[in-house]
């Protein structure tokens, strides 16, 4: 009997010792469609933006919410109001821009996304405008981290009444603060 109670315990305690806690992994790279969507909550519309920190679109409402998401998408209008492209913007208080490369074609510039792996840019603007298919932008977040995002579409038009911008992007992160991009 004290045998078997040995080799109970025995197992539970190598069972448990081989047992960790799994970490929430950091999503650092990815594709994303973001919109110059509104919704009606209460009296303040929130609005959708893109998170490098949590690795995709979130919801925000400046009533309500505290975190604040890295980059906006809206429509460029004329005073006419008449649509003429999109552009992104961010609640940074610094500069957080930089239009890194442009190109003709989705091959080109997907090249040039996946081989650009060290920021070497210094000068940064506040917006992203206008933004355009097959662009390779760099980010620099709040907390001076980088991005490299990769425009692969741009819509900007009137959506039932209302100017509208949609962008979709591939991205990558570089959460610990170095200017070298993992992938």
């Amino acid at each position: 009997m004290k045998k078997e109670i040995i080799i109970t315990g025995l197992v539970l305690i190598l069972g448990f010792a081989g047992c960790k806690k799994d970490e929430p992994s950091i999503i650092t790279s990815g594709t994303a469609t973001l919109t110059s969507t509104l919704v009606l909550e209460g009296s303040t519309y929130s609005s959708f933006g893109f998170s490098f920190e949590k690795g995709g679109v979130i919801k925000y409402n400046p009533e309500s919410d505290t975190e604040i998401p890295d980059i906006f998408v809206s429509p460029i209008t004329e005073a006419s109001g008449d649509v003429t492209g999109a552009f992104l913007d961010s609640p940074n208080i610094d500069n957080s821009f930089n239009l890194t490369a442009e190109f003709d074609d989705e091959t080109s510039a997907t090249d040039f996304f996946n081989n650009y792996k060290t920021v070497d840019v210094t000068n940064f603007s506040k917006l992203a405008k206008p933004i355009l298919k097959y662009q390779v932008w760099t980010f620099k977040t709040g907390k001076k981290l980088f991005a490299k995002i990769l425009l692969t579409d741009v819509q900007a038009y009137i959506k039932i009444s209302t100017p509208y911008a949609e962008t979709t992007f591939k991205w990558v992160y570089q959460p610990d603060g170095s200017n070298e991009f993992d992938n």
